[in-house]
Order: C-alpha cells, then sequence, then structure tokens
C-alpha cells in the first residue's frame, strides 16, 4: 500500500461545522491528519465545541488572540507553531487562510524543509478586505507561493485565480455542514407530539432568520421588507445575537410579527427549521453563508442575496430558491409576498433544496481537501 501523507492542518479555530468534514478526512486512507488549532473560539462566537465529536488528532497552540470589530476579523498570533512542525515533520502543510502569522510560519517552514502548502480559502472579491499597498502586494505573494489550493466554492476560485494562483492546481470544494444532521434535526422536531402545539405561537406562514445581529448581515434591510408587507399571517423569527440587537428591536418596536429569539446553539434549531416556510439569508457581505445549507438540508428555500458564495453556488432561482441584490427591499419584500400568496409552490422548491443539496455531503467536500493535498505533494516532488 502507498505510504500516507502526513498532513498538518493549520486551523484558525474549531467551528462546529468544520468537525464532520475533519473527521472525514481523518477516515481516508491516503492521509494522516494533525490538526493544529490556532484557537478554539473567537470572541464573536458563542457556540458550544463538542470536543468528543473529534474523531481526529488535533491540539491548540499557545496564542494571544485579538478580535477587530470593525473589520469582523480574528487575529491569532501564536507561539509554538514552528517548533510543533519540526516535531510532526509533515509531507504537506495546509492553512485555512492568509491573514494571522501563523499561516505564514507555516508556508515558511513547507518550503524550507521540502514540504508542500495547500491554501484553503473562501475569500472573494467581493469580501476580500485587503485591496491596495503592501498588504495586497503580500497577499499575492503568498498566494503565488502555494503548491496546491482548495476554494470554498466557484467564487473563491476566481478570486484565488485573480490573486495569482495556478488554474491547474486549485481544487473547487463546496463549502458545507453536516446536512445529515439537519435534516434529522427537521424530522424530529416535526414529529414530536407537541410540535403542533408549538407552532401555533407563530403565524400561519413563517419566515426564518439565523445570524448574528450586525450590519453586514443586513438585518435592517430583512426587518424593513417585512415592515412593508403588513400580513398577519406572516411572522419573521430572528435568532442570532450581537451589538446591533438592541438597536434593531428599538428601531422596528411596534411591528407585528417579529419574535426575537436570540442565540440558539445547533442542536436547537430543529423545531425552527420544520417550522418556517423560507430562510432569508440578506447579508450585504457574506464569505459563504452556511445557513443556505442548513436551511436547504431541512428542506427550506431559500432566499439569499447575490454576494454569497453559496447564492452562487446553491441557490438556482425558482429551483432551490431566489436571490436579490443586497439593499434591494423592494425585491425582498416582493419575494416574501409570494411565499404566503403560493405557498405549494415554495414548498416544492423546498423539497427540491433538500435533494440538491445531497451531494454536498462533509465526505465530498472532504475528498476535495485530499485531492488538493495529493496534488501539492505532487507539485513538491516535482519541484
Amino acid at each position: 500500500m502507498t505510504e500516507k501523507i502526513r498532513c498538518v492542518l493549520l486551523s484558525e479555530m474549531l467551528q462546529p461545522y468544520r468537525i464532520p468534514v475533519f473527521n472525514w478526512i481523518a477516515r481516508d486512507e491516503r492521509i494522516e491528519l494533525e490538526v493544529l488549532l490556532l484557537s478554539v473560539r473567537e470572541a464573536n462566537r458563542q457556540w458550544e465545541i463538542e470536543m468528543e465529536r473529534c474523531e481526529f488528532k488535533h491540539c491548540t497552540v499557545p496564542s494571544k488572540d485579538f478580535y477587530v470589530r470593525s473589520l469582523d476579523w480574528g487575529l491569532h498570533f501564536n507561539w509554538g507553531v514552528k517548533s510543533a512542525l519540526e516535531d510532526l515533520r509533515p509531507d504537506v502543510v495546509a492553512g485555512t487562510g492568509y491573514v494571522s502569522p501563523a499561516y505564514l510560519t507555516g508556508q515558511k517552514w513547507a518550503k524550507k524543509n521540502g514540504a508542500g502548502y495547500v491554501l484553503w480559502s473562501g475569500s472573494t472579491a467581493a469580501t476580500s478586505r485587503i485591496g491596495k499597498g503592501p498588504l495586497k502586494w503580500m497577499k499575492k505573494r503568498f498566494v503565488r507561493n502555494c503548491d496546491a489550493y482548495l476554494s470554498y466554492g466557484t467564487d473563491a476560485t476566481k478570486q484565488l485565480v485573480a490573486l495569482g494562483a495556478d488554474p491547474e492546481r486549485v481544487v473547487t470544494g463546496c463549502n458545507t455542514v453536516d446536512i445529515e444532521e439537519f435534516g434529522r434535526m427537521a424530522e424530529e422536531a416535526r414529529s414530536r407530539p407537541d410540535f403542533g402545539e408549538w407552532r401555533e405561537r407563530y403565524p400561519k406562514h413563517l419566515i426564518l432568520f439565523i445570524g448574528q445581529m450586525i450590519e453586514r448581515k443586513g438585518v435592517r434591510d430583512l426587518l424593513r421588507a417585512f415592515r412593508s408587507i403588513k400580513n398577519r399571517d406572516m411572522g419573521l423569527v430572528l435568532i442570532g445575537e450581537g451589538p446591533e440587537m438592541e438597536r434593531y428591536r428599538q428601531e422596528f418596536e411596534g411591528v407585528e410579527g417579529l419574535y426575537w429569539e436570540g442565540y440558539k446553539q445547533t442542536r436547537d434549531l430543529g423545531p425552527f427549521l420544520a417550522a418556517a416556510d423560507v430562510l432569508v439569508m440578506p447579508s450585504r457581505l457574506e464569505i459563504w453563508g452556511l445557513v443556505v445549507n442548513e436551511a436547504m438540508a431541512a428542506g427550506l428555500p431559500v432566499i439569499a442575496t447575490t454576494c454569497s458564495g453559496s447564492t452562487t453556488d446553491l441557490v438556482e432561482d425558482g429551483v432551490t430558491g431566489y436571490s436579490f441584490e443586497a439593499g434591494d427591499e423592494m425585491a425582498l419584500s416582493t419575494l416574501l409576498k409570494s411565499v404566503a400568496d403560493h405557498p405549494e409552490r415554495w414548498a416544492e422548491i423546498g423539497r427540491t433544496a433538500r435533494e440538491r443539496i445531497q451531494k454536498h455531503h462533509p465526505r465530498e467536500y472532504a475528498r476535495c481537501f485530499v485531492e488538493s493535498v495529493i496534488l501539492a505533494r505532487q507539485n513538491t516532488i516535482k519541484g
């Protein structure tokens, strides 16, 4: 049997949705994976990390963490990355970005020691915050020095190529979540004896938003669009918290049909996904938007802005949902009205969405990661 490729993955944090992907990577017989976490959870995240679900080798390297709220950036200044790589001696190093210094350390170590380097990137032309000057030059240099790439999707691949990546070395994946889990959660919620009674607390038609209460998520656009509908048979459930939440609540106080449910852990989302008619992602800036994957897995149609990677790759107008330009409140209002006017059509779109998302399983994303690692190793051997 061919010897396994030893791979060390530098991950900025351990997101719950990444655990299934990492687990599938660890199960692949072609690779031996070790994950070095630059942090466990960033300051702007409230999710619980179920470490017992991790089937992969991992450790957290010491760090000093900062969160830049104006940029919505988590920065990690780590020590011990170089010594960890010296101990593990990987054939390939992979990194989930290029902002934190640890990624540069990893790339330098790989080049010095004849190892390959994979950049796992979701950045798009719309979401890139480094547009000019020395930082832009440094980013391009970093990208060109990689041996292979794994992208979140179509938009991220285009951005990598624009930054100088060789298109032949880019593996285009599809960012994903544990779709089986979200489908199961919704089904279990619907089957509970008390679900009907619980559902009666809301109006007949229900719009769902899940996300942080921050400006880039487009929450105010959604609230304005909903306010213009003035349909007592429609409700809007907002799940999430954030620095702008109280401002939104004050601005839209008195609007009928708003339900501020606060932050919910993933395990508690089932009833809301089961009760809703549609999920709306109104973001003005979004690298991907995994709530789209989650909703589709639960059988929900999606209304999403065109600025996100998930909209490009997953939302097909009239088939799995509908897209609209960020900030276009009139277009969003029209779409929301149609949910109540044509419920059968939207239900059919939801069923199609669930069928379509099945091919974007964590197992498939893991396969793409392993493919990029093999590609990096081959390109390094070739010199």
